[in-house]
């Protein structure tokens, strides 16, 4: 489709890393460019778009509404990328939730219906979940976690993120997958740079303090 490759044209590339400079294009400009799409690519976009709203506001999630938008997810989304992109996100999400929860003593949170949820309750008692070698940022991740660095335990669940959105993107040129990974890696980038030191320090204390409190998986 032309509008592709318009639009892909349009974009100024993607830093290397995503905490490597200044992020090359504005939201604005970017809802700009992206309006060049036809009515059904806007609404798997806006899909995308809604979904990580949604996943970067975490906080007063009960377990059920986590789970009840998954189920939704999985029942409107259409397109097999952004189901993917989708899927592999909350895959994430869960990993961090356990951990935290592990972490500060609780039972395990009540997950989406995924293979990956039945697996972590089975080894719940055991380090990382004995996931280390299908996850091999977790180890660094949990360190981090261990170590009261909130800061460092976000780059390195966004260098996973990053480098297997970039890795997927390597296999599309000029197509819709390559606008929806353009804009999956780009909320990565608006994600890190909107962060500082001491504001993740806050976050990181203020998600456990929930978790104490409530015994969810708002985290």
């Amino acid at each position: 489709m032309q509008s592709y490759y318009t639009l892909m044209a349009s974009l100024p590339q993607l830093p290397r890393e995503f905490d490597d400079g200044p992020i090359p294009i504005s939201a604005a400009t970017l809802r700009h460019r992206v309006s060049m799409l036809d009515h059904h690519d806007r609404q798997t976009v806006q899909q995308v778009s809604d979904f990580f709203r949604w996943d970067r506001q975490p906080r007063d999630r009960s377990d059920a509404e986590i789970r009840a938008t998954h189920r939704r997810l999985v029942a409107e989304i259409r397109h097999p990328l952004v189901a993917q992109l989708v899927h592999h996100r909350f895959e994430m999400r869960m990993l961090v939730a356990a951990l935290r929860c592990q972490r500060s003593g609780l039972p395990p949170p009540e997950f989406p219906e995924l293979p990956l949820a039945v697996w972590i309750q089975r080894h719940w008692d055991e380090p990382c979940f004995r996931l280390n070698d299908r996850f091999r940022w977790l180890p660094r991740f949990c360190q981090a976690i261990e170590d009261h660095q909130p800061r460092r335990a976000q780059w390195h669940l966004f260098t996973e993120l990053w480098n297997h959105w970039s890795r997927w993107n390597d296999q599309y040129t000029f197509s819709f997958e390559s606008v929806v990974l353009y804009l999956a890696r780009w909320e990565i980038l608006h994600r890190w740079a909107s962060q500082n030191e001491q504001c993740g320090r806050q976050r990181f204390h203020d998600l456990v303090d929930d978790i104490l409190q409530t015994g969810g998986v708002n985290c």
